[in-house]
């Protein structure tokens, strides 16, 4: 119970740290959410207490679930403690999230969440771009962690780490990353990322995972930036990156890239070269989807497996803007090619504000994405591969204190004769605040 300690004592000092720098009364507050989720590609039915705290800057969510399966029988996920994996399972299971400061808050030194990660993005995203590990939640749910601490060294000095499931300690196959930026005297400022996926196999069965072994694969990268305008906000950077661990090696270059910030919008355009055994943004929000995969022939086939060894070059450009009260997006897109060989990127997110939501009698959500990442020729922009995700999300609220949440994604998998079938997941949650 190593993990569960550790855990505990850290999240005992933020919670001390909390106490002491914010007096503020702790709100505690429960509501509940009841309705049809998405489990292993049945449809089961779930009820959750979550009981929520507030107190400054601290804030924690907690899970109390119990879930029916299409037979209408009570299953004990999240409540089986028959062997020790399965102990740690559903203690980490019980943790909606629990988080302290704000990542874009440039008063807060110490920024901590723990439970499901969404779009963690490592310097400017050659080796992590995005990441998320709650593709499959509440199904199939993890525990992460991302920790931010700033200003030390004087100042100079900022300090990230990632873990995308507690759980994977206890087997060894967790995928860890982390982040140093020193900003020496002057405005230069000089990083340090390095991410491993302990195990690629990590989300196949025990049996695949046993014999085959442990494969891992890492890069590591350094680069710099420079503020070349203050208005509009104008920064150059750069960076090169190269494999730490894996069955080939390889290279990524990004160099020349700009940075521009007008009002709500932030526009980025790169220059991007690749050779060998990567490829830039490898561990997306998409790397849980086929971090390790079972092809036609029977043969467990990695993201690592899947890259084009040879040299491409090509551009990247990523746009966020908000537009007022209205809407908030981002889209971005690479383009990487060689002769007939090609590897695009393609990736769009908009969601509705509030006060245009208001427009819309009891609609309080509204928000719909699209990701796919694609290699070779005659696929066309949206054409569908294993590494295609879309979705959307849409809130409704009939009565006070009443929401009804509709989430719908869609994912494909190959389907053991060489093509892909479409995997819908698909939760219908009612909210209601006690």
């Amino acid at each position: 119970m190593l993990i569960v300690k550790g855990l505990g004592i850290l999240l005992l000092l933020i919670w001390t740290t909390a106490t002491a720098a914010d007096d503020v009364p702790v709100a505690p507050g429960f509501s509940l959410l009841l309705g049809t989720v998405t489990v292993g590609g049945a449809q089961w039915q779930r009820l959750d207490l979550r009981p929520q705290v507030r107190l400054g800057a601290f804030e924690a969510v907690l899970d109390l679930e119990l879930f029916l399966d299409e037979t209408g029988r009570f299953r004990s996920l999240g409540w089986d403690f028959s062997s020790r994996r399965q102990v740690l399972e559903s203690v980490f299971r019980k943790i909606g999230y629990i988080q302290y400061g704000d990542m874009g808050h440039r008063r807060h030194r110490v920024y901590l969440r723990v439970g499901d990660l969404e779009e963690v993005t490592l310097a400017q995203g050659m080796i992590m771009w995005r990441y998320g590990n709650a593709l499959y939640a509440p199904g199939a749910k993890k525990t992460g962690l991302d920790l931010q601490i700033r200003g030390l060294g004087g100042g100079r000095v900022a300090v990230r780490g990632m873990i995308n499931n507690f759980l994977d300690l206890d087997g060894g196959g967790p995928v860890v990353g982390g982040r140093v930026v020193v900003q020496p005297p002057g405005p230069l400022a000089v990083g340090a990322t390095a991410v491993m996926d302990m195990d690629q196999l990590s989300g196949m069965s025990d049996s695949v995972r046993t014999a085959l072994g442990k494969d891992r694969y890492g890069a590591f990268g350094v680069d710099v930036s420079y503020p070349l305008l203050k208005a509009p906000l104008v920064t150059l950077y750069g960076g090169v990156s190269r494999t730490l661990s894996g069955t080939r090696s390889g290279t990524g270059l990004g160099v020349p890239g700009v940075e521009l910030t007008v009002g709500r919008a932030t526009l980025r355009l790169e220059y991007r070269w690749v050779a060998g055994g990567f490829t830039p943004g490898h561990f997306d929000a998409l790397y849980e989807l086929n971090r390790a995969v079972v092809d036609s022939a029977g043969r467990v086939v990695t993201r690592e497996a899947a890259m084009a060894d040879l040299s491409m070059r090509g551009i990247f450009g990523d746009l966020a803007l908000s537009l007022g009260p209205l809407l908030k997006a981002r889209a971005s897109y690479q383009y990487l090619s060689n002769g007939d060989a090609a590897d695009h990127r393609l990736e769009g997110r908009a969601s509705l504000k509030p006060v245009l939501l208001q427009q819309f009698r009891k609609v309080s959500l509204a928000e719909a994405y699209y990701e796919n990442h694609y290699r070779g020729a005659g696929k066309g922009l949206l054409g569908v591969t294993s590494e295609t995700r879309f979705g959307y999300r849409l809130g409704l609220k009939p009565a006070s204190g009443l929401s009804v949440i509709w989430e719908v994604q869609f994912t494909y998998e190959p389907d053991g004769t060489g093509g892909l079938q479409r995997r819908r997941a698909l939760n219908l949650q009612s909210l209601i605040s006690l």
